[in-house]
């Protein structure tokens, strides 16, 4: 079972004794509106804060030792992109809150990328939520004993939309092909869809799921995932239609830029099943790319016997391309997406034109009576 852990470091001061700021409780502050486009300035002391009314029970804004928050909050009426930058508060960077919250502090708003130095050039703290939905946040500013006089600016931005298979309506379809063909993929603005399931001993976020599908073609399949980056990615596999999935297998067995695999000898030859992916932190990852593939047998020993080889010329090609088969059926070319690109019925020759067509690699389907074959082209 893979093991992550948290580790939060603080030191504990005595708290000096201060009159208490104006915004102490977050009762007192007043939202204000954080409009696309626009920027809201924050400044104050935490100096003489105190926990009174920062919690419910039990949370962690009243359970950590030594420490007290100040208040501001905002209201967006859209779904935002926001940032929060700590840059023009005094250095040294010291502990912050990474999260959104409610008042008094109970339901928390993880954030989606937070760092010192990357947003902040100076060094200071930095925070974005993605895809934040419209409502009233209150954002709790952090302080111990020492902590002083500080400055924030909350940016928000419309909402990037999210990948075209960002839902199970819209998976992706993959082709099944004897070898691994890769079909490009990204979590990168990807929502939550449902909720998470264990896997391998461990429970990720799924706020940026994704999803593909395909046709079984045989009783086994492998599904393999190469990640790259940071991105430690999570595969589980669905039977049923979309809104009525059952989870039966999943994978979560490496870290970043890890290969997850899952193959399942129990599949139904001509079942449509679909793939979930996402990123295993809440913290979205900076590289939330990868490449997919599904393997297995693409007919029965009958089928391929009734199929005759393909043949497509040439390979690569750059302007023109042809393609033999052994007799009436369906020509259909994908790229690696799975988006159909071109497509028609054709006798035996096929002579396509790809001189205006993007570069990079294809695949090329024959279906006829006998089954399909899956061939990968390169156009230069």
């Amino acid at each position: 079972m893979i093991q992550r852990y948290t580790v939060l470091l603080t030191f504990l001061l005595p708290m000096a004794v201060f009159a208490q700021p104006v915004n102490d409780q977050c009762t007192s502050v007043t939202p204000e509106a954080l409009n696309i486009g626009s920027t809201l300035t924050f400044s104050g002391t935490r100096a003489g804060a105190t926990t009174t009314n920062d919690g419910v029970a039990g949370n962690v804004l009243v359970t950590t030792a030594g420490v007290a928050s100040v208040w501001h909050a905002f209201t967006t009426a859209t779904c935002s992109d926001v940032t929060v930058l700590y840059c023009n508060t005094p250095l040294p960077a010291t502990t912050q809150w990474n999260f959104l919250t409610t008042c008094p502090g109970d339901v928390l708003v993880s954030f989606s990328y937070a760092n010192f130095g990357g947003l902040c050039t100076n060094g200071q703290f930095g925070i974005q939520w993605v895809n934040l939905p419209a409502g009233t946040y209150y954002l709790p500013v952090y302080g111990i004993a020492t902590s002083g006089v500080y400055e924030i600016t909350a940016s928000a931005v419309a909402c990037t939309p999210g990948p075209a298979n960002d839902d199970c309506a819209n998976a992706t379809l993959i082709p099944v092909s004897t070898t691994c063909v890769p079909v490009n993929g990204t979590v990168e603005h990807g929502t939550m869809s449902m909720q998470n399931n264990a896997c391998n001993g461990a429970t990720g976020d799924t706020n940026d799921d994704v999803w593909f599908t395909f046709t079984a073609t045989g009783t086994e399949h492998t599904i393999t995932l190469d990640g790259n980056g940071d991105l430690d990615a999570v595969i589980e596999l669905y039977d049923g239609n979309c809104g009525n999935t059952t989870p039966i297998a999943c994978a979560d067995a490496t870290l970043e830029a890890g290969i997850e695999t899952i193959t399942n000898s129990e599949l139904t030859a001509g079942n449509t099943y679909h793939i979930r992916v996402f990123h295993w932190y809440t913290a979205l990852a900076l590289d939330p790319t990868f490449t997919i593939c599904v393997t297995g047998d693409v007919g029965t020993a009958v089928n391929e016997q009734k199929i005759k080889p393909i043949q497509i010329l040439p390979n690569p090609a750059a302007d023109q391309l042809t393609i033999n088969h052994g007799g009436n059926g369906t020509v259909r070319i994908l790229d690696l997406t799975g988006r159909t690109v071109w497509n028609d019925r054709s006798a035996v020759r096929t002579t396509i034109d790809v001189s205006t067509w993007p570069r990079g690699s294809y695949l090329v389907q024959v279906e006829v009576a006998g089954g399909t074959v899956t061939e990968r082209i390169i156009l230069h």
